[in-house]
């Protein structure tokens, strides 16, 4: 009996019709091979076609047409706590009120940065950066009606604006810059695309780890070029044109992105080489992100995201130090690659997750709660504590931190003041912007 291929098997599941069915939901995968690069594009639908169950609209908001963004030489690196990260373990109150609402949970031994607040002991990086004024700590951010879902909230933080679209700010961003004539400009670290990175006329690579950058390809490829040939000519001739255009596009960005990745993958390897990390935790994906930044592949934007979850309900000082301990060591890796390529200047990082946590713990965890707090890491960085710091003695009516920062201050302090490309139309409504980068 022939032994059968699991990957033979997973691509003729795919036949054409599914392929093409896929136009009809948010992204576009435009390959099917073990491991490999994945370009993803929004999709429109196209009249007539079969539109596959569960398939989102396309975006129905005006961005910026190519070219009134200005592309720089700067890169963004977003850092992803998904899960709902407890910022009140990451950012420690001083202060007795803390402790009262956390028998269970307090961190009792933070790094003081000043006569308010510390850091997380594990945050020794973060702490030696801030102590260098390289890292601004944003406080008091929140969702205006907040909901506890970890969906509607991520979401809403993806979007960042008042009517979400299936569009993610950072799509738009790579929309307005870049559009479709930069491949690489936006990379997803991660499990598949974020919908932060999804744009309307733009695409986002995703790379799943360092055997991504590899690029595995079929069993049956013998030469990538094939590879590249093959799928390049799928064009039937009794498929529309209508329905084959969007193929096509998404075909070629996929063999384009996989020469320029193949042609990047030696130095990229080396730097990986010298660094023992898991590639699919924190650790390994920012350095992975350095990797990419000090190597040819010019990314303004790297989403890190997926893997490792900050939802800790319980058992929460163990399983939370691991993960500040990981980010931590991460950012390490990433800034030490990016310094010694000399291109520090040109980094910054920042986190995000949809929400914070409950300031009462449960018995060793904590409940999805509202206000979180994030960072803002880099040489480029004006360092200090911005925004408001929620008050723990006046919640809100479920217990919950009352936000005092809109998060798309956040969005629009980086967009405005690293990225050169005025929040307004981006976010498509105006919001208070922060000087958290030195001029």
């Amino acid at each position: 009996m022939t032994e059968r291929n699991p990957i033979e098997d997973a691509c003729n599941l795919i036949s054409r019709r599914k392929f093409l069915a896929g136009l009809g939901a948010a992204v576009t995968v435009a390959a099917c091979s073990n491991q490999g690069i994945s370009v993803y594009q929004q999709a429109d639908t196209v009249s007539g076609a079969y539109q596959a169950p569960g398939a989102l609209a396309p975006s129905s908001l005006p961005t910026p047409p190519r070219g009134t963004v200005p592309v720089t030489d700067r890169t963004l690196v977003v850092i992803e706590l998904g899960g709902g990260n407890d910022s009140l373990s990451t950012i420690v109150p001083l202060n007795s009120r803390y402790r009262d609402l956390r028998p269970t949970t307090a961190i009792e031994d933070p790094i003081r940065l000043d006569g308010d607040v510390g850091l997380h002991p594990a945050l020794t990086t973060v702490a030696d950066r801030y102590s260098s004024g390289q890292v601004a700590i944003v406080e008091g951010l929140g969702i205006p009606n907040p909901d506890l879902s970890h969906f509607v909230s991520m979401r809403r933080w993806w979007d960042g604006t008042s009517t979400p679209d299936h569009t993610g700010w950072l799509g738009r961003y790579l929309d307005a810059s870049v559009g479709y004539e930069h491949i690489l400009a936006g990379i997803s670290v991660g499990p598949g695309p974020s919908q932060a990175l999804l744009g309307s006329a733009s695409y986002v690579v995703g790379i799943s780890d360092t055997n991504g950058l590899a690029s595995g390809f079929p069993w049956w490829v013998d030469d990538p070029r094939d590879f590249a040939g093959v799928w390049s000519g799928f064009a039937p001739a009794h498929i529309p044109v209508s329905e084959l255009d969007p193929v096509r596009k998404a075909i070629a960005a996929t063999a384009t992105a996989q020469n320029r990745l193949q042609r990047s993958l030696q130095p990229l390897q080396d730097a990986l080489d010298a660094i023992e990390v898991d590639t699919y935790s924190i650790e390994g994906q920012l350095a992975l992100a350095g990797a990419l930044i000090a190597s040819d592949v010019d990314p303004r934007v790297i989403y890190v995201h997926g893997n490792s979850d900050f939802d800790t309900h319980e058992n929460q000082q163990y399983r939370h130090g691991e993960l500040m301990g990981q980010l931590d060591r991460g950012l390490n890796h990433l800034f030490a690659i990016v310094e010694a390529a000399g291109m520090e200047d040109r980094v910054v990082a920042m986190t995000a997750s949809e929400f914070g946590r409950r300031p009462e713990d449960n018995d060793g965890g904590t409940d999805h709660g509202t206000a979180s707090s994030h960072l803002v890491i880099g040489p480029r960085v004006a360092g200090g504590r911005y925004g408001e710091t929620p008050s723990l003695s006046k919640l809100d009516e479920d217990g919950n931190l009352v936000h005092t920062v809109d998060y798309r201050s956040l969005y629009a302090s980086v967009l405005d003041g690293w990225l050169g490309a005025g929040h307004q139309d981006i976010l498509h409504d105006q919001y208070e912007t922060l000087p958290i980068f030195n001029a």
